[in-house]
């Protein structure tokens, strides 16, 4: 599934703003190193783009 967003809108710091809140309420990345969390943070980034499109009724 090819992601082909255009939206200026989304950029680095709402991944991290997402990632700020998951953790305020008490769920962690997996331990395992740094390419770990790097795989895991592109698939969080792909379903928050996801996300996004969905909550803005650009999908059906």
């Amino acid at each position: 599934m090819a992601i082909t967003t255009t939206d200026l809108r989304f950029d680095p710091r709402l991944t991290a703003e997402i990632r700020a809140v998951l953790e305020k309420y008490g769920y962690r990345l997996p331990s395992g190193g740094d390419h770990i969390r790097e795989l895991v943070m592109t698939r969080v980034d792909i379903a928050l783009k996801n996300l996004v499109e969905v909550f803005e009724g650009r999908t059906w």
